[in-house]
């Protein structure tokens, strides 16, 4: 027969366990709370007139150089561009933000534009004698094509 002693060591045990678990769907949750909240911060500055105008002018621009793209359109756009992307790729290393998501709202453009400005960011790195210039944004590339190959 179990005596009150060993019922209550149950009952306080099984209490501790579904506390344990109960604390770790609430860290679960707000962890996914806190990254959709973050990503959609990013979104909104994605969305903003500024970086809007950014990426159509770079879409449009025609360079045969780095040279020559400096020339016509100056950095200040695809700096814009690179730096939020780049800032996008370290919120990715560092695990605040899920690919998936990224994915989702970013993929495309980011795939787009990169393309775009892949050799101007390298002539940058050559140029500045800084082969890590925007590695974020270059980080994020490589991530996002695993991602795509392994759906």
């Amino acid at each position: 027969m179990i005596d009150i002693p060993t019922i209550s060591a149950l009952v306080t045990t099984v209490s501790i366990i579904v506390g344990v678990v109960f604390t770790l769907l609430e860290i679960r949750h707000f962890n996914k709370t806190r990254k959709t909240e973050i990503i959609m911060k990013i979104y909104e500055r994605f969305g903003s007139k500024e970086i809007v105008e950014a990426m159509n002018k770079v879409g449009a621009s025609k360079f045969l150089s780095f040279d020559d793209y400096r020339t016509k359109y100056g950095l200040t756009d695809i700096t814009e561009i690179a730096v939020l992307f780049d800032g996008i790729g370290v919120l990715l290393e560092q695990n605040l933000i899920d690919i998936e998501m990224v994915d989702e709202l970013f993929g495309t453009t980011v795939y787009l534009l990169w393309d775009r400005i892949k050799p101007v960011i390298q002539a940058m790195r050559e140029g500045l004698h800084e082969p890590s210039f925007f590695v974020h944004f270059e980080n994020l590339m490589i991530k996002l094509d695993a991602h795509r190959k392994k759906k």
